[in-house]
């Protein structure tokens, strides 16, 4: 395994620290980033698909591999064993995009009972004026705070602590709309060469479709990660 690099406390610069935890944000060319990772040579890579392989991590060495990728939460590192000097990364993307691109994903591609209750509306702007999924609500405080699809304890601002797990604990924050440069700005975090070696998929979808109140209800919902979205920019771009 190689050397892991330690934190420095200027973006994008690091020095010697623990494992890297990538958080897998649904709709932030994700799995185009998960293949140039698993591709990256001199990168010991551990991705997590489900409770399954938080498990697998649990029973086995989790220390041993440079980055674990996959959806989860903040805190995967107290849950697998692994210290505190692990460190987090993550990509981000506008999140009223985010949230139209993860609408129509589910809508089109999932399976699951999420999937079909989306399909009962009759098109996107039916759902936002009818239906709820907490994805599409300020998701990314709720992945990086580690709150997840739960209630905040008492007097827990989950916004103020996703800005300070950004703070404290990651290494580095991508942006879907600068991929490239953030791809470069990846690279040299880790001491590793990521090639991606194709376009991203970025799920393009018209907005011509989506009315302006619909607009209005997403940037409603979502007026914590718009904030958290703009102080990763100004902190990591």
């Amino acid at each position: 395994m190689t050397d892991h690099a330690e934190r420095s406390d200027h973006p994008g610069l690091v020095h010697k620290t623990g494992t890297k935890i990538f958080l897998h944000l649904t709709k932030t060319a994700g799995g185009t980033l998960k293949s140039a990772l698993g591709n990256t040579k001199g990168l010991s890579t551990f991705f997590v698909y489900g409770p399954q392989d938080v498990n697998r991590l649990k029973e086995g060495s989790p220390q041993d591999y440079d980055m674990i990728y996959g959806h989860s939460l903040y805190g995967l590192h107290t849950v697998v064993g692994l210290s505190d000097a692990s460190r987090y990364m993550c990509f981000m993307r506008h999140p009223v995009s985010r949230t139209i691109s993860h609408y129509y994903h589910l809508r089109n591609v999932d399976q699951g009972p999420i999937g079909s209750r989306i399909r009962t509306s009759l098109d996107i702007n039916d759902f936002f004026a009818n239906q709820s999924h907490w994805e599409f609500s300020n998701f990314m405080v709720k992945v990086i705070s580690g709150i997840g699809n739960g209630r905040a304890g008492e007097g827990v601002n989950p916004f103020r602590l996703a800005v300070e797990n950004i703070e404290e604990k990651f290494d580095f924050v991508g942006f879907q709309e600068y991929f490239p440069i953030s791809v470069r700005s990846l690279s040299k975090v880790i001491g590793k060469e990521v090639d991606i070696g194709k376009d991203v998929n970025v799920g393009r979808h018209s907005f011509k479709d989506v009315h302006s109140s619909t607009l209005a209800r997403i940037e409603e919902l979502n007026q914590q990660d718009i904030r958290l979205y703009k102080f990763a920019i100004r902190k990591f771009l």
